[in-house]
């Protein structure tokens, strides 16, 4: 596919782009210019940068176009399109790292790493069944013993 030279007045109308990504960007306001690229023949888009940090690695996309022999640029569409890498998901990182002051309240337990060496092995009651369950009442009720040979 052969690439298209941009229509010299889309692609001079940065400022008309940058107004339209301004009030589709509200409350917020677009990065830094990233750059035009020419869709067809008098239709440019222009990209900007998205600041919003639930779109990390979005970006405004402006499309701006003229008629043929007309000297006015118009506004086309803006919309937010998803740049690369931004769809993939950030690094993990295991909870114990991601915690931060104010995440746990009053009662919050955390489990304790494998190899804590202040901790000593002791009753957990793993064996045991859960109060009041019918394994629990079973173990509590003694076996019957077998008749006497007389």
């Amino acid at each position: 596919m052969r690439r298209r030279t941009p229509d010299r007045l889309c692609a001079e109308a940065v400022e008309l782009a940058r107004e339209a990504a301004e009030e589709a960007a509200w409350p917020g306001k677009p990065g830094d210019y990233l750059g035009a690229t020419a869709d067809d023949d008098r239709v440019v888009t222009h990209f900007f940068e998205c600041h919003d940090p639930g779109y990390r690695g979005w970006r405004w996309a402006v499309t701006v176009a003229r008629a043929s022999r007309a000297r006015t640029v118009t506004l086309d569409e803006t919309v937010l399109l998803p740049g690369p890498g931004s769809l993939l998901p950030p690094e993990w990182v295991p909870w114990s790292e991601r915690l931060r002051p104010g995440d746990l309240g009053p009662g919050d337990l955390l489990p304790t790493e494998p190899e804590d060496l202040r901790l000593e092995p002791g009753y957990t009651g793993e064996d045991e069944p859960p109060p009041n369950s019918v394994l629990a009442d079973e173990r509590a009720t003694p076996a019957p013993l077998p008749p006497a040979d007389t």
